[in-house]
C-alpha cells in the first residue's frame, strides 16, 4: 500500500502501540483477578474412603431348608472311571476325608474336548458375524428399468404445400423459391420421375430456341451458300448455270434445317433412374389423334439462363415437409455426370430417432443377486443365527467350566460328620438308579439349596453363605460343603432379577456351625456372594465427585500445596446406579477430593475440612503428608 508522502505514520504506530497495551493491560487484569478469587476462594474436600466403596461381587438369593440328618449320596457317572475307593462300609469319616478318586485321565480328556468345542462355536460366531457385515453391505438387486417409450408427440400442423408439383418441367414451370444464381438457385417441387423439358435446357444453358424466330424463304440467289461457306465461293464463281440446282433442296424441307441443332442431343441418357426428358417440342397432340394444337400462351416463362436450378422431391409432395433427395443444375458450368449428382439433406432437417432402447444396454443390478426383500430375510436369519451361536457359544464355556470343576473336584471328600452306611458296586447301582457310596451324618445342622449355573466357578466350596430364619428373624453364618455335578430336574431356586430364571440350577449344602434356635425342616433364606471378576481393592467414587469437560472426567483433588487441581481420571463400570468406577492410579483412598459444582469449586481454590493426625503428634497430616 502507497501512503503520501505527508502521511502521519507516526500517529498510526502510537495508535497501533496503544492498543496493544490496552489489551494486555485487560488480559493482565482478568488474569490476576482469577487467580486471586481463586487464591481467596475456600472450597470443603472430602476423603476418597468417606465417599466411596468397595465392590466384592454379585449378590444371588435362594431359600432352603434347615436338616439335622443330613445325607451324602455318590451316583455313578458314565463320564468318570473311579480309580480308587478310600473307605469301606461302616466306616466312620469326618467332613474332609477323602472317600474315593477319579480317573483324571479321561477328565483331562473332557476337559481338552470341551475347549475345542468352545473354539469351534466362537469360530462358527465368528464367520455367522463375518457373514452378517457382508449382507449388512450387499446393495440390493435392482430391476433394470427401461425406460418407456416416448409418447409420440403432438404432430405440428405441416402448412400446406404452396408450390407447384412437376412431373415435366419447361421452360414455362415457376420455381417456388430461388433467384436462379448459384447461391440462391431455382427450387422447383418435383416428382422422381418428372422429366426435363428441351424448352427447359435451353432456358438453362441460355441458348435461345431456333424456331423462335422464323426462317425466311430462301431464293435461288447463290448468297446463301457463300455465307455458310465462303471458302467455297471462287471456285462456284465461274458456274452461275449451276447455281438453280442448290435452291430446290432448302424449298423442300426450309423447317428442317435449324433442327440438326449442334445442342439438340439424339436421345435422352437414363442415368440415376431418371428420364432426361420425354419431349422435345413445343406442340402437344390432342388426344383424338388429330393434327397437333398450338400450346395456349402460359403465365410464366423462365428467363434466358444460364442459371442455377435445383429439383427436390419432398415428402408427401409438400415442400414443407423433409427432404427425398434432388439434385442441382449449373447452365453455366454443367459437368457430363451431373445426372449422377444427389443433394445431400440439409444439415437443419433432423429425421426422427425412432430408437426408445438399446437391447445390447448391460444394466448395474447393484453386484447382487437378491432383492432387497430377500437381504432383509437373510439379514433377520442371520441374525437369529448369530443369537442360536452365542447361546451355543455360553452353553460351551458352561460345559468347559463344568468340565474343569470335574477335573478339580477328582478327589471326592466327606461333606458330613457320619458313618459309610452303604457302598454298592457300580453296575448294580447303575441298573437301580440308586446311589453306590451313601455317607449318613448324625451331628449339626445343614442347609439344602439350589445355585444358578451362572454362579458356577464363581460359588466354590468353602465359601460362606447367609441364612435367616423365616420363624426366629435370627441370622446363620454357613459353609458350603458341596456342589453338585447334576443339575436339578425341580429347583427350589427362585428368581431375583439377577441370574437368568431359564437356566439351569444345581443343588449344594453348606453346613451350620452355630445352629442355636434351628429346627429340622426350618425355612431359610439364602444370600450367595458371587466373586468379582475386578480387584477387591478397586476404588468406587460417588458420581456427584466426578465432573466432565472436553478433556474427559475429573476430580478437583487436593495437592501437595493444600490446594485443589483438576485432576482427570480414567472411570469403568457403574455400581449401584451411583458410585463408578475409578481405573487409574491417580486417585487413593487417602486422597481428598472436593464437590466440583458451586462457584467456590475452582482450581487453584483452597481445601477446607482437611483432618490432621494427632495420634502421632509428628506434624503429619491424614494424607501422609507434611503439615
Amino acid at each position: 500500500m502507497n501512503l503520501p508522502a505527508n502521511f502521519p505514520l507516526k500517529k498510526v504506530m502510537i495508535t497501533v502501540v496503544s492498543v496493544v497495551i490496552v489489551i494486555a493491560l485487560i488480559i493482565t487484569g482478568v488474569t490476576v483477578a482469577v487467580n486471586g478469587k481463586a487464591a481467596n476462594a475456600t472450597v470443603d474436600v472430602e476423603q476418597v474412603s468417606n465417599i466411596s466403596t468397595q465392590y466384592w461381587g454379585d449378590q444371588s438369593s435362594t431359600y432352603g431348608n434347615a436338616t439335622s440328618d443330613f445325607v451324602q449320596e455318590l451316583y455313578p457317572d458314565k463320564e468318570k472311571a473311579i480309580s480308587k475307593i478310600f473307605v469301606k462300609e461302616g466306616d466312620t469319616v469326618k467332613i474332609g476325608d477323602t472317600l474315593l478318586q477319579y480317573d483324571t485321565t479321561k477328565l483331562q480328556l473332557k476337559v481338552e474336548s470341551k475347549e475345542l468345542e468352545e473354539k469351534k462355536k466362537k469360530y462358527e460366531l465368528e464367520q455367522a458375524e463375518k457373514e452378517l457385515t457382508k449382507l449388512q453391505n450387499t446393495a440390493p438387486y435392482v430391476e433394470p428399468v427401461i425406460p418407456e417409450p416416448e409418447p409420440e408427440p403432438t404432430p405440428t400442423p405441416v402448412p400446406e404445400s404452396q408450390a407447384e408439383l412437376y412431373t415435366e418441367i419447361t421452360e414455362h414451370s415457376k420455381p417456388f423459391k430461388g433467384a436462379g444464381t448459384e447461391e440462391d438457385p431455382y427450387v422447383f417441387l418435383c416428382t422422381e420421375d418428372a422429366v426435363l423439358t428441351k424448352g427447359f435446357l435451353l432456358k438453362l444453358f441460355g441458348v435461345t430456341d431456333p424456331r423462335a424466330t422464323p426462317t425466311p424463304t430462301p431464293t435461288p440467289t447463290p448468297s446463301a451458300e457463300p455465307t455458310a461457306q465462303p471458302s467455297e465461293v471462287p471456285t462456284a464463281a465461274p458456274q452461275p448455270t449451276v447455281t438453280p440446282e442448290p435452291t430446290a433442296k432448302p424449298t423442300t424441307a426450309p423447317t428442317e434445317a435449324p433442327t440438326p441443332a449442334p445442342i439438340e442431343p439424339t436421345e435422352a441418357p437414363a442415368v440415376s433412374g431418371m428420364a432426361w426428358f420425354k419431349q422435345m417440342t413445343f406442340i402437344k397432340t390432342n388426344e383424338t389423334g388429330g393434327e397437333s394444337v398450338p400450346t395456349p400462351e402460359p403465365d410464366f416463362t423462365l428467363p434466358n439462363g444460364p442459371f442455377v436450378a435445383r429439383f427436390e422431391v419432398h415428402e408427401q409432395d409438400n415442400e414443407n415437409l423433409p427432404l427425398v433427395k434432388g439434385w442441382q443444375m449449373d447452365g453455366d458450368k454443367i459437368s457430363a455426370g451431373f445426372f449422377n449428382e444427389v443433394i445431400s439433406e440439409p444439415d437443419d432437417i433432423q429425421m426422427p430417432d425412432l430408437s426408445y432402447a438399446d437391447p445390447g444396454i448391460s444394466y448395474d443390478t447393484g453386484g447382487s443377486m437378491y432383492t432387497a426383500e430377500e437381504l432383509q430375510q437373510m439379514i433377520a436369519d442371520k441374525k437369529q443365527q448369530i443369537q442360536d451361536l452365542k447361546l451355543n457359544v455360553k452353553q460351551a464355556a458352561h460345559d468347559l467350566e463344568k468340565a474343569k470343576l470335574d477335573l478339580e473336584n477328582a478327589t471326592i471328600k466327606s461333606t458330613v460328620n457320619g458313618v459309610v452306611k452303604s457302598l454298592t458296586d457300580l453296575d448294580t447301582a447303575m441298573s437301580t438308579s440308586s446311589p453306590f457310596l451313601v455317607v449318613s451324618g448324625g451331628d449339626g445342622f445343614y442347609i439344602t439349596a439350589s445355585l444358578n449355573e451362572s454362579l458356577l466357578g464363581k460359588v466354590h466350596v468353602g465359601d460362606t453363605v447367609m441364612a435367616s430364619s423365616w420363624e426366629n428373624g435370627q441370622m446363620y453364618e454357613a459353609e458350603i460343603v458341596q456342589i453338585s455335578d447334576f443339575p436339578n430336574d425341580n429347583s427350589n431356586y427362585y428368581y431375583d432379577g439377577s441370574s437368568n430364571p431359564n437356566s439351569s440350577t444345581y443343588q449344594f449344602t453348606a453346613r451350620i456351625a452355630d445352629a442355636d434356635g434351628l429346627k429340622n425342616g426350618m425355612g431359610l433364606d439364602i444370600t450367595l456372594q458371587a466373586a468379582s471378576d475386578n480387584a477387591s481393592n478397586a476404588i468406587y467414587l460417588f458420581k456427584a465427585y466426578i465432573r466432565s469437560d472436553d478433556g474427559g472426567k475429573y476430580v478437583l483433588k487436593v495437592g501437595d500445596d493444600n490446594r485443589v487441581h483438576k485432576t482427570y481420571i480414567k472411570t469403568g463400570k457403574t455400581i449401584y446406579n451411583q458410585y463408578l468406577e475409578i481405573k487409574s492410579d491417580t486417585l487413593t483412598e487417602e486422597d481428598y477430593v472436593a464437590f466440583p459444582y458451586g462457584t467456590s469449586a475452582i482450581d487453584g481454590a483452597k481445601a477446607n475440612g482437611i483432618e490432621e493426625n494427632t495420634d502421632e503428634n509428628d506434624g503429619i497430616d491424614a494424607r501422609g503428608l507434611d503439615a
